[in-house]
């Protein structure tokens, strides 16, 4: 059987990476002819593993030589389902059923959109390809519900690298955590993976105690830790957050080299626990690794989550559900929850024991020596199944491939993602956190008002967590000799009875007035969605942002909770939610028929 595979490159430190190193060289181990066009791949094809590996790009030209050079008999992306949309899928589809090549998706869900319902542009891109694969079974379910028959092959491990270490004492010695609790989280530096979260729920567990260790495996400076949607300084906010002492990084960690396996695994043996706080996995592939290794698992009860954890890790249960842009709900996992039960197995050593045991026992079956037959016998009962029909593929997909169907699904296809795209920069998820809108045009991600100079050391300590936070004020600021990027920070001023006020004030993200410099801003925030922090003895402060409120001018705290509103979407939104009831609950209307609002003492409009 003749394989071409295209994903990220086995060299590559990721996920996908890890599935295209394991399953390719298994195939070609097993006799199988496997090319892979690797993302990451650049210069010359080399062979790797038995196979060639190849350079690959997302595009249709390019993909289309390969297979009109190679021949294969399958072709198999490995990818999110979006990525679907880089290719022009008449021209695709047309030249592999002529061909007689099976097209073969294996693919992560990694949310759904409540009551089983996922997005009608992903459901009708996997009706696409012949043979779609799903990696969990929650998205086994979710395609079922929605009309599409997909097969099922989990991720796997290798457990004789990712076993229990024969001295545990030793590991954590090797890594200097000996006497340690040693908390892991391997997860990518991305917005996803809510490494903000992580350390909140840390650190309500390390308090008071001085026996505890977070070890992150991630890149610091990621470059997605850059990006437009997750701009991020992780070491600042383990600085402010003052766990510089029991926050530890992986050393030489880069995106884009990796550490290897053998090493990685060192890192879970020393682990007592491991933490995913992501808002929604497709499968979680350092969660199966944690069992492997006897490392008792903790994740959000939701999605691929669920089946990995079972009964041998803990479930946490989420706080706040929230729709991205494509309306698949995000769930952030309660912090209080997470604290609580890694109290319990901090408590009760013979229980965190057990479940490290039964971990490992749940993890065996998973095993790479196990999943790679499941590829080959799926792959080789499609491929004959084409051989005997060349037409089987469209008759699979329900979509004809060469006629004016598929070209008016293609052109729907980008359309509709062109709509979201639109969508994407008024509702997509982000750090630092812009709130839907109330009102406005859009929100500008990050952007802060600044009531006077008293509030200038908060806005510059959430400005090193949150590198690209844009200031305003109505007052000309002084930043000291504060520089970003080699620039003096620049404030915009926007004048207090301007018309522009009240727009700039919409658009923003967070308002801080720690010194009651501007009086209409507790009620003009409510009004238009604004997290906002203040002091207490103004009564329009207290009586609509009650959790937002300090007793005195503290920057500090007020800087906590300005971390707090930009890291937690759930948390932020209800807090103007509830501000908005207040002001609305006071509405009563005059003689000449206008609503006011009243709050306990005045109304500033």
């Amino acid at each position: 059987m003749k394989v071409l595979w295209m994903s990220d490159s086995p060299t590559t430190p990721s996920g996908y990476g890890n599935i295209t190193r394991y399953i390719c060289a298994g195939l070609a181990n097993r006799g199988h002819d496997v090319s892979i066009l690797g993302w990451q791949t650049q210069g010359q094809p080399i062979p790797w593993h038995n196979c060639m590996l190849y350079p690959g790009g997302l595009n249709t030209d390019e993909l289309l030589h390969h297979l009109r050079r190679l021949q294969p008999d399958v072709l198999v992306i490995v990818a999110d389902v979006w990525i679907l949309t880089y290719f022009n899928y008449p021209v695709i589809a047309d030249f592999m059923d002529t061909a007689g090549i099976t097209w073969a998706f294996y693919y992560p869900i990694d949310a759904d959109m409540g009551e089983k319902h996922l997005p009608p542009s992903s459901v009708s891109l996997l009706k696409t390809v012949d043979l779609p694969i799903t990696m969990s079974r929650y998205g086994r379910d979710m395609i079922q519900a929605n009309g599409i028959e997909p097969a099922y092959i989990p991720l796997g491990v290798d457990t004789k690298v990712f076993e229990p270490p024969t001295d545990k004492l030793l590991a954590k010695q090797a890594l200097g955590y000996e006497g340690k609790f040693v908390l892991l989280s391997d997860a990518r530096n991305q917005l996803r993976k809510m490494l903000s979260r992580t350390l909140d729920i840390f650190r309500r567990f390390a308090a008071n105690k001085k026996d505890v260790i977070l070890h992150l495996h991630c890149d610091s400076i990621d470059p997605f830790t850059r990006s437009s949607v997750y701009y991020y300084d992780l070491q600042a906010d383990i600085a402010f957050l003052n766990l510089t002492e029991k926050v530890h990084i992986t050393k030489g960690m880069s995106s884009s080299r990796g550490l290897p396996i053998e090493k990685l695994a060192n890192i879970y043996q020393a682990a007592d626990v491991h933490l995913l706080t992501s808002w929604g996995e497709g499968f979680g592939l350092p969660t199966l690794q944690a069992a492997a290794t006897g490392v008792v698992p903790l994740a959000p009860d939701y999605t691929a989550n669920q089946e990995l954890i079972v009964h041998h890790g803990e479930a946490i249960s989420i706080r706040h559900f929230l729709l991205d842009q494509f309306s698949l709900r995000r769930g952030l996992i309660d912090i209080e929850d997470a604290a609580s039960k890694l109290e319990k197995l901090y408590q009760d050593r013979e229980l965190l024991a057990s479940k490290a045991h039964s971990a490992r026992d749940f993890a065996l079956p998973y095993d790479w020596e196990n999943i790679v037959p499941q590829w080959e016998e799926l792959l080789q009962h499609e491929t004959t199944r084409r051989r005997t029909s060349l037409h089987s593929s469209a008759q699979i997909s329900g979509i004809s491939h060469g006629g004016e169907r598929l070209s008016d699904f293609a052109l729907g296809q980008h359309k509709a993602h062109g709509l979201e795209a639109e969508l994407l920069y008024e509702r997509a998820l982000r750090i630092p956190v812009t709130l839907p809108l109330v009102g406005s045009e859009h929100r500008v991600s990050g952007c802060v008002y600044v009531a006077s100079q008293p509030d200038v050391p908060i806005a510059l300590a959430l400005r090193h967590i949150f590198p690209a936070l844009n200031i305003w004020s109505t007052i000309p600021l002084d930043f000291g000799s504060t520089a970003s990027n080699g620039k003096p920070i620049q404030a915009k001023v926007v004048q207090a009875n301007s018309t522009e006020y009240r727009p700039q004030l919409a658009v923003s993200t967070l308002a801080l007035d720690i010194a009651s410099f501007d009086p209409r801003l507790p009620v003009q925030a409510a009004k238009l969605g604004v997290p906002c922090i203040g002091l207490a003895q103004q009564r329009e402060q207290a009586w609509l942002w009650p959790d937002l409120s300090l007793e005195k001018p503290d920057p500090l705290i007020a800087a906590e909770l300005g971390r707090q509103m930009l890291t937690d979407q759930g948390v932020a939104a209800d807090l103007c939610l509830y501000a908005r009831q207040q002001l609305a609950g006071t509405l009563s209307s005059t003689n000449d028929g206008r609503s006011v609002a009243h709050s306990p003492s005045s109304s500033h409009s």
